[in-house]
C-alpha cells in the first residue's frame, strides 16, 4: 500500500480541501482506509487518483460523468476507460479552438482601439 498520509497531507498534496477530499468519498471516488481512531488514511494510490479526478474535473468533466470513470476504471475495461477519456479530449480540443477564436477577437478589438 506504500505511505499514508492523513487529510490534511493528502489536501495538501493534492489542492483539494479536505471538505472535498471527505465529498469525493462520499460519492464513491476514493475509499480511504481509516486507522484505530477513525482517522482516514489516504494512500500514495488514493492521492494520484484524486489529483486525476481534479484534473478531470477542472478540465470541464462533470462529477456524474467521473463517477462513472472511476467505476469503469475500477473494473478494469481498459477499453470503455479510453472510450470516456476520448470524449472527454474531444470536447477540450473544442474548447482550446473556441478559446484561440475568443483571443484573436479580443486582439482584433484592442487593434482598432489603438487605431
Amino acid at each position: 500500500m506504500g505511505p499514508v498520509m492523513k487529510i490534511s497531507q493528502a489536501s495538501e498534496q493534492t489542492g483539494l480541501s479536505a471538505h472535498t477530499l471527505r465529498y469525493y468519498e462520499k460519492l464513491g471516488f476514493v475509499e480511504p482506509r481509516k486507522d484505530s481512531i477513525g482517522y482516514r488514511d489516504y494512500s500514495s494510490h488514493d492521492v494520484d487518483l484524486l489529483n486525476w479526478i481534479a484534473c478531470l474535473k477542472k478540465s470541464g468533466m462533470t462529477l456524474e460523468s467521473i463517477k462513472h470513470y472511476v467505476h469503469v476504471a475500477r473494473s478494469a475495461n481498459h477499453t470503455e476507460q479510453a472510450a470516456l477519456l476520448d470524449v472527454h479530449l474531444e470536447k477540450l480540443y473544442q474548447q482550446q479552438k473556441d478559446i484561440e477564436h475568443y483571443i484573436q477577437v479580443t486582439k482584433d478589438k484592442i487593434r482598432t482601439l489603438h487605431a
